[in-house]
């Protein structure tokens, strides 16, 4: 008896439900997102396209492999102690990424997750880790990204973009370092990486709840001026 189209059929069905369970799945479940309203503090609409040089320092994060080191996925409690370590204040959900072309939550943490890392940093602040890491941290591991920067003479004035770095690593006396667009827009992509509102599958913890709900309160039975 020949069992090649059992065989072909039972091949067949497997990579069938594992498409459907794996891609139309989760499409249908979740593929039509669009920003919503927050719910605490205030009503917002969440989330917001990010500007053009942040979705071009997306591009520029891609190439340089960040995603190799980096995630940008805050877990649950029940998974992690994430939000003990700051990197956020609620976990991530889908709706964070809809605006994303592709995803990078990232498989590995040899450094801190980014998902909020536009809430401890600013762009400033970014491209100095940028230059070089041990600015901050003594025995990182991130490696200086110093082909991002030019190192030039200062001409009549210095340049209003040179970074002004702790003299250890600042550059020669008559030098300045400027970063390069590529480092603008990379440090301009992780400034803007933010995941705080709350939304309604992500709500703030009872806590926070309360607190929310007394102030609205306090501030209804206030006085009128």
């Amino acid at each position: 008896m020949n069992n090649g189209p059992f065989l072909f059929l039972g091949l067949f069905a497997s990579m069938a439900v594992s498409w459907l369970t794996f891609v139309l799945g989760p499409q249908l479940q979740i593929g039509n997102l669009e920003p919503a309203q927050t719910v605490a503090p205030l009503p917002v609409v969440y989330p917001n396209n990010a500007p053009g040089e942040a979705r071009q320092g997306a591009e520029v994060y891609r190439a340089h492999g960040c995603v190799y080191c980096h995630t940008e996925q805050v877990r649950p409690n029940a998974l992690g102690s994430d939000i003990a370590h700051g990197w956020g204040r609620r976990r991530s959900v889908a709706r964070d990424y809809i605006f994303e072309q592709t995803v990078m939550l990232g498989t590995q943490r040899i450094g801190p997750d980014l998902a909020n890392a536009g809430a401890r940093m600013d762009a400033t602040a970014v491209l100095l880790r940028l230059y070089d890491p041990r600015i901050f941290e003594a025995h990182t591991v991130m490696p200086p990204y110093r082909y991002l920067f030019e190192v030039r003479k200062i001409g009549r004035a210095p340049s209003a973009d040179a970074l002004v770095a702790p003299p250890k690593f600042a550059a020669p006396d008559g030098y300045e370092i400027v970063p390069r667009p590529a480092a603008h827009a990379l440090a301009a992509y992780i400034a803007n990486l933010r995941q705080e509102p709350y939304l309604f599958e992500a709500p703030p913890p009872p806590s926070a709840n309360s607190a929310s709900t007394n102030a609205v309160a306090t501030d209804t039975n206030a006085p009128a001026k």
